[in-house]
């Protein structure tokens, strides 16, 4: 019988490959396509024609693993994103918020829970908080909105819908689906290395750049010091 891996955390950010072309494309809009298949096939066929190379975590995201991002995307994804510095204002020099995205959870191979508008890599800190609350009741992850909540109990950590609503104003959270306690931390502490990894990718394509303040411009992007 094959055994699946039971959850996994995935860093992620949000990639639109039109962003980073210098060529005039067009994506394919998804209400010409209510197949996600079809969908999904003319996506690719479309991106495949550009300058960046990705793969997305699931079919119809834009969500790409930052971990299978090579090299030669990485420094054209950081040059776009230094358009967005303000260099020449001393207020606001090098600073540049977080890439889009954040963690992904898979449950046996299926995405339950991925970021939503408003997330990015910085919200890892939330998922970090999941680990150190020592409260009994519900709490919050914000992971953009909608969001979700948590629970943890008898070694188990369990997880809501999405979900927009102010934890102290829901009196009975429906959890969705549960993960063992012990599996999570370790997936956590992997993903918080793969971070620290991407940052110092980052940082050397921003010194091999020779933009000032290199090292608080990099952890601003991966979201982590």
């Amino acid at each position: 019988m094959k055994r699946y891996n039971m959850i996994e955390l995935i860093n992620t950010i949000e990639i639109n490959p039109l962003k980073y072309s210098k060529e005039d494309f067009e994506l394919p809009e998804i209400a010409n396509y209510p197949d996600p298949e079809e969908y999904f096939l003319k996506f690719t066929e479309t991106a495949s024609r550009l300058t960046l190379n990705f793969n997305e975590i699931r079919k119809g995201s834009s969500l790409v693993n930052i971990e299978n991002i090579d090299d030669e995307s990485l420094e054209i994804i950081v040059a776009a994103k230094l358009s967005e510095v303000e260099f020449d204002d001393p207020d606001e020099r090098g600073f540049v918020l977080s890439f889009d995205g954040g963690i992904v959870l898979k449950k046996d191979d299926e995405v339950l829970i991925q970021p939503s508008c408003c997330g990015d890599l910085e919200n890892i800190e939330n998922w970090e908080k999941v680990t150190e609350n020592r409260a009994s009741g519900w709490g919050e992850i914000w992971i953009g909105h909608p969001w979700v909540f948590y629970k943890r109990e008898n070694g188990m950590i369990s997880f809501s819908e999405y979900t927009e609503a102010n934890i102290n104003e829901v009196k009975d959270v429906k959890t969705k689906f549960g993960v063992e306690e012990s599996e999570f931390k370790d997936e956590l502490d992997k993903v918080i290395q793969h971070q620290i990894h991407f940052k110092n990718r980052v940082l050397n394509i921003l010194k091999k750049m020779n933009i000032d303040n290199a090292e608080k411009i990099s952890e601003f992007m991966s979201g982590i010091k």
